[in-house]
């Protein structure tokens, strides 16, 4: 199956507070292309990107409220897919409730969304203009992209069970540094799903309360998931936080080769990475 990353969803609590933050990290474009942004229309959103891609700040509804809808409290991820209906298909034969949208005239989109065995909210788009591989949130033409998202599973391998065998996905191998930090890479423990040789993708990690004690970090990445972005620039965005007086854990080149990893909550308690090619 082809996919590729559309766009990550952070739940905010004050969305243009939350927009003050991020423009810490990433310029906000005032002009940008209108899109994607037509299958959130039932949701106060807020774009970072282009055309949809990229980063989606959102206000949850009261679940009350909620109508044939499901939300997260967590930040999850937008997939754009080739065959929709192949997935559909397969959660049908094994009995997995999925919430199905048909495109319409205000947005020509077909979207599902599922939670898969560890409950983190997927959500999968298929364009029906077509598949297009080089339309993803890596290459927006900004300074800056979606590498991947880090999901917690409490049995890693039922969720790429569910990736692999209900959705298409392959699995990868994950790819240490020399100098890798203090955590496993036990296919059990962690596992990726990989669009290139350099870890981007889908990662899965089961939660590891250690993780952050043993590397010397504030924050540990292995609990909640969070989403991962590459910046041209990172010794620029640390001097903005460092001038914020907001905490960062200085993860350096430690969990994959080439990239040097940062990490913080924002003002809404999201984790969030910020890495860097180098």
């Amino acid at each position: 199956m082809n996919w590729s990353i559309l766009s990550v969803s952070i739940p905010v609590h004050d969305p243009e507070k939350s927009k003050s933050f991020y423009q810490l990290l990433f310029p906000y474009n005032e002009k940008q292309e209108s899109y994607y942004q037509s299958m959130f229309k039932k949701e106060e959103s807020i774009f970072f990107g282009n055309k949809g891609l990229g980063l989606r700040l959102f206000k949850p509804k009261p679940d009350l409220e909620l109508k044939n809808m499901i939300q997260s409290r967590r930040s999850y991820i937008s997939i754009l897919v080739d065959n929709i209906f192949n997935i559909k298909k397969n959660l049908e034969q094994r009995q997995i409730k999925f919430i199905f949208d048909d495109p319409s005239d205000s947005s020509p989109f077909y979207s599902l969304h599922v939670q898969e065995p560890s409950l983190n909210l997927i959500h999968f788009v298929q364009d029906s203009n077509g598949f297009n591989k080089e339309f993803s949130s890596w290459s927006m033409g900004l300074d800056w992209g979606i590498h991947h998202m880090n999901l917690e599973s409490l049995d890693v391998r039922k969720s790429i069970d569910f990736f692999t065998n209900l959705i298409g996905m392959d699995e990868g191998k994950w790819l240490a540094p020399s100098n890798k930090g203090d955590f496993s890479i036990d296919p059990s423990e962690l596992a990726i799903l990989p669009l290139s040789n350099n870890n981007r993708g889908l990662h899965v990690i089961k939660p590891d309360d250690g993780f952050g004690y043993r590397n010397n970090f504030a924050h540990n990445p292995s609990i909640g998931g969070h989403p991962a972005f590459t910046v041209k620039d990172l010794s620029s965005v640390k001097a903005k936080l460092d001038k914020e007086h907001i905490l960062y854990s200085d993860a350096k080149v430690y969990a994959m080769p080439g990239f040097h990893q940062i990490y913080l909550y924002d003002t809404n308690a999201n984790m969030l990475e910020v890495n860097q090619a180098v």
